[in-house]
């Protein structure tokens, strides 16, 4: 805003003059007039001086971790002022390679989005066993694994094959790889098989064994038939297969000819992995189904008096029939012996 002032008469502008001459002479150096209108004056203190505290840092966010995967590494953020942006977390687990666990069933998730894999303990299947993938033989860590990708070895197995059955090694289907072992049958109760005696004597007399099976024909009678026998001495043989179209353990030694059901179909035309434990220490057999135990067939001594575990030094696997004609059309792939856990991931 400017302000207009009125003129004065020249008498009193050089009385003024004179005055403001005086006051000039009697004031001292360098010390400037007090304005009676600022009360104390003092020197201004001007506040407090800010300082912008650049937000609170960013935590980057808690990292994700993948069970089947490796970690995400979370990420960082520090404020620059005003507020810092929160760090994002890093990129979730994809689930990477499934990790088996030391047990069965108890689907563990893979990370975000990742596969399903099994392991641990509890119940649950995975569906996610590498097949129609390679074969994971060679990273399997067992005492045996047999992909059947070179045929059939000579110096592992011995064939066994009564009238027209048959056991041999081609590519009509396979679980992993592109071979798997191919028995048949067309007449009837005919049996073939293969067997293998390099991993004995067993660890404590105590086996486990793996296999995936596909059936290309859908079980059409009640009869009782074997995918796998451990044999040995001092007792008749302990044999995983079934009957009534169900799976099955059982002997026909000192406790009686017995096979002890489980009460899920076995369904044609599609892959299944099927373990089984042959126990010398308890005298009783487990077994899985796609990574998840069956407790029908965890059956021995305590359900049969007298069932001893023969002292193993010998397995095969393949196809026996005992009490039918029936014709039989399928592929076995992927043998695993060990003497400890293996599961349907390795």
């Amino acid at each position: 805003m400017i302000m207009m002032r009125r003129a004065q008469p020249p008498s009193v502008r050089m009385f003024l003059a004179t005055v403001a001459l005086m006051g000039a002479c009697t004031s001292s150096p360098g010390t400037p007039p007090v304005d009676a209108s600022s009360g104390t004056g003092g020197a201004g203190t001007g506040g407090a001086a800010t300082q912008a505290s650049g937000g609170t840092p960013g935590t980057g966010g808690a990292p994700e971790i993948s069970t089947g995967g490796a970690p995400a590494p979370g990420g960082t953020s520090t404020g620059t002022g005003g507020v810092a942006p929160s760090g994002s977390g890093g990129v979730p687990g994809s689930g990477a390679a499934p990790v088996p666990g030391g047990g069965r069933g108890g689907a563990i998730s893979g990370g975000t989005g990742g596969a399903t894999f099994a392991g641990g303990a509890g119940g649950g299947a995975s569906s996610d066993f590498g097949l129609a993938g390679p074969s994971r033989c060679a990273t399997a860590g067992v005492q045996l694994c047999e992909s059947f990708e070179n045929g059939l070895s000579t110096t592992i197995w011995t064939t066994s094959q009564s009238g027209d059955a048959t056991a041999v090694v081609d590519s009509m289907q396979a679980a992993r790889g592109t071979k798997a072992l191919h028995v048949k049958t067309t007449a009837g109760n005919g049996h073939a098989y293969i067997t293998e005696k390099m991993t004995f004597p067993a660890m404590g007399n105590v086996l486990y064994a793996r296999m995936f099976v596909y059936l290309g024909d859908a079980l059409t009678t009640n009869g009782h038939f074997s995918l796998a026998e451990g044999d040995g001495t001092g007792s008749a043989g302990a044999r995983f297969g079934g009957q009534n179209k169900f799976l099955g353990v059982g002997t026909d030694g000192a406790s009686g000819d017995w096979t002890d059901k489980d009460n899920k179909l076995i369904p044609a035309q599609t892959w299944m992995c099927f373990e089984f434990e042959l126990n010398g220490t308890t005298n009783d057999f487990h077994g899985w189904w796609d990574d998840v135990e069956r407790m029908a067939l965890h059956r021995g001594a305590a359900q049969h008096a007298g069932f001893v575990m023969p002292q193993l030094n010998a397995i095969w696997f393949g196809w026996y029939m005992y009490n039918a004609t029936e014709p039989q059309d399928l592929w076995i792939d992927e043998i695993a012996v060990d003497f400890k856990p293996i599961g349907c991931t390795k």
